[in-house]
């Protein structure tokens, strides 16, 4: 019988005999599956891939509809030529045909889809960069930067040979003791340096996930730590988030029936609404989490950039027993190309993700690592923070007086606790495509409140970054963003108006 590697993907929107149809027809787009082959007679397929007899029988009627497949009585089901089934057929000087890789792809990558960034047609036409994720590049100390690096370069026959599963220990003994500043208690045996803080969710996810396993995420949460989780097969549990941060209530009452294996939260300032865990939930949340043996992954994000005002505690300031995995990074102080993170918990734990690390890579880029050591020694990186924090402060008070003066009724926003951008919740009836389609013609560009969504729906929402924009700057694109969305309004309810009279009758 021929060769068909198929594995249904459970989670995926299409049932599964439509999955086997795709699956098939890109086998015959791709050469892969020769016109006039025999396929395998229903009953043998069902039997070999341990589906229904059905399934295939309606998988088959699909692909013979769209001309793939071609039925004869009494001789069996047989591939069609590609060009009768409207795909483009093979080059006939090609040697082979090409070779099938989504058919050979893991079932666990159907999970993974790149969510959609607004970006611009043309870059040219950019006018106001609202996107989440990016640092005031005019901002960044170049001399400081210059200076460490060079410092890193002539220490390296020194350190050239040096290799720490953990990391470079001078930077691991610099993060601990910065993190003893915020009240956060780590030797630097504790302090494992990562390739950025997406390596650190990935790291954990493989440690401690097994697929089918629940991780509880907020809901609207960071979209690429979820990514993480969703690829070593975990089940996302979304937990609503109000104006005090993650609803424990809610995540309580879901492990009355069902085991979390992980929980993953950003306390100090959510991402993306601001706010913050209230002090009552921290414990509630510590608490649960004990009681269950439930570990938190808490990303501290933004953990240097936040107003000294708003600075709120990490919740590890609290963790007594090991429950809480702390991850930071130098990406928001810095750049997000500097690639570099670190993750403080349980010496076993670090253990573990040390030895999965080095089954793809090794500790991050040793003069990268030299470098900011460097930096953090000389206070450096501290001035730079000091500087950007009131550059910050400055532009988030222009973005939320803008959208107090700009934005059309319906639209809610508060000042966030620390971050870098502002979460905007838009009006009910407002069609976000449409929104973001004329946006994009404006030279507008923001972060889509979709990304945020653990399913993709939810409240029309968008995100706004104030940080690589001046204060004028933010002014005109918010104003123009509101005429934008003002105008999409209107549209909408000349749309809607005739139905609502329907509904009235």
């Amino acid at each position: 019988m021929l060769d068909l590697p198929f594995r249904a993907d459970p989670l995926h929107p299409d049932p599964v005999y439509r999955q086997l149809a795709d699956h098939l027809a890109a086998l015959i787009t791709a050469g892969r599956l020769p016109a006039g082959e025999r396929v395998p007679p229903t009953r043998e397929l069902a039997f070999a891939l341990g589906l229904s007899r059905n399934t295939i029988t309606r998988a088959y009627a699909w692909l013979i509809e769209a001309g793939f497949l071609g039925a004869h009585v009494g001789r069996g089901t047989f591939v069609q030529r590609a060009a009768q089934a409207g795909r483009t057929p093979c080059a006939p000087d090609r040697a082979q045909p090409a070779f099938a890789w989504p058919a050979l792809f893991a079932t666990r990558q159907s999970a993974l889809r790149m969510p959609r960034m607004l970006r611009p047609a043309d870059p040219d036409s950019l006018r106001f960069d609202f996107r989440p994720g990016q640092v005031d590049a005019a901002a960044l100390p170049i001399a400081d930067l210059q200076s460490a690096w060079q410092r890193a370069v002539g220490k390296l026959r020194e350190h050239a040979n040096d290799f720490d599963p953990l990391g470079f220990a001078p930077l691991r003994n610099a993060v601990a003791r910065q993190l003893a500043g915020r009240g956060i208690a780590g030797r630097p045996d504790e302090v494992l340096v990562t390739s950025g803080a997406q390596q650190a969710f990935d790291l954990v996810a493989r440690v401690l996930i097994e697929p089918g396993d629940t991780v509880a995420v907020e809901d609207p949460g960071y979209f690429l730590a979820a990514m993480a989780f969703r690829a070593c097969g975990a089940q996302l549990l979304a937990i609503p988030v109000d104006g005090n941060g993650l609803r424990v209530d809610e995540l309580a009452h879901a492990l009355r029936t069902r085991r979390v294996k992980l929980a993953y939260v950003t306390p100090s300032v959510q991402l993306p609404t601001g706010v913050a865990l209230s002090p009552e939930r921290r414990d509630e949340l510590l608490a649960l989490a004990d009681r269950v043996q439930m570990p938190i992954v808490e990303d501290d994000y933004d953990c240097e950039m936040r107003p000294v005002r708003h600075a709120a505690l990490a919740l590890k300031t609290l963790d007594s027993g090991d429950r809480v995995i702390y991850v930071g990074t130098f990406s928001k102080a810095l750049f997000p190309g500097l690639r570099l993170g670190y993750v403080v918990g349980a010496s076993p734990l670090l253990a573990a993700l040390s030895r999965s690390r080095a089954a793809t890579s090794q500790q991050p880029s040793l003069v990268d690592q030299m470098a900011v050591a460097e930096l953090l020694a000389s206070d450096a990186l501290e001035r730079h923070v000091r500087r950007v924090r009131k550059r910050n402060a400055e532009r988030l008070a222009a973005t939320i007086d803008a959208l107090q003066a700009a934005m059309p009724a319906g639209t809610r926003s508060c000042e966030p606790c620390g971050g870098n951008s502002v979460w905007v919740e838009l009006p009910s009836a407002t069609d976000t495509d449409a929104l973001a389609a004329a946006a994009q013609e404006r030279g507008i560009a923001y972060g889509r409140g979709e990304l945020f969504r653990i399913e993709g729906e939810g409240a029309p929402a968008l995100l706004l970054s104030y940080t690589g924009l001046a204060p004028d700057a933010i002014r005109s694109g918010v104003a123009e963003l509101a005429n934008v969305l003002r105008r999409q309004g209107a549209r909408t309810r000349r749309t809607a108006a005739p139905r609502a009279l329907r509904r009235t009758r």
